[in-house]
């Protein structure tokens, strides 16, 4: 039983460092939170409507809502109706939104590797990937 509380308790300080240092990273580097940088790469395929958006980044429709509307003040998101319920909108990236998203993601890729790529060698990582792509899969659907 204690094995499984030190792991999880693990995974947690793991999941909370790794989202530190990155989100330090993008800050200084970017003026953008790791939050919506999160944001701005659920959005890279294309538009979504809130409540996707929000299963996407397994959050609450009320925390997507939020940070939609903070993004599209900072003109990083837009609004744009649904072609297939126009009671309903989706959600895309702007000009603004697709470039920060640009601009950050090779950062957040070099951040990653500096951290990830001394520790862990690429089976390893490789590994580690589809273990917790298992977990994800088996708790939620993936």
């Amino acid at each position: 039983m204690s094995e499984r509380i030190t792991w999880l308790n693990d995974l947690i300080r793991l999941e909370i460092l790794l989202w530190e240092r990155v989100d330090a990273r993008l800050r200084a580097a970017h003026d953008l939170p790791l939050a919506r940088f999160q944001t701005l790469h659920a959005l890279a395929d294309g538009p979504l409507r809130v409540g996707d958006l929000a299963q996407r980044m397994s959050i609450t429709v009320g925390g997507a809502s939020k940070v939609t509307d903070r993004m599209v003040t900072l003109g990083l998101l837009a609004r744009e109706p649904d072609p297939t319920d126009r009671r309903a909108s989706r959600v895309t990236l702007t000009a603004a939104g697709r470039s920060a998203l640009d601009a950050a993601t090779g950062t957040y890729a070099a951040c990653l590797a500096e951290i990830v790529d001394p520790a862990l060698p690429a089976a390893d990582r490789q590994r580690m990937h589809e273990l917790v792509r298992r977990l994800l899969t088996a708790l939620d659907g993936g």
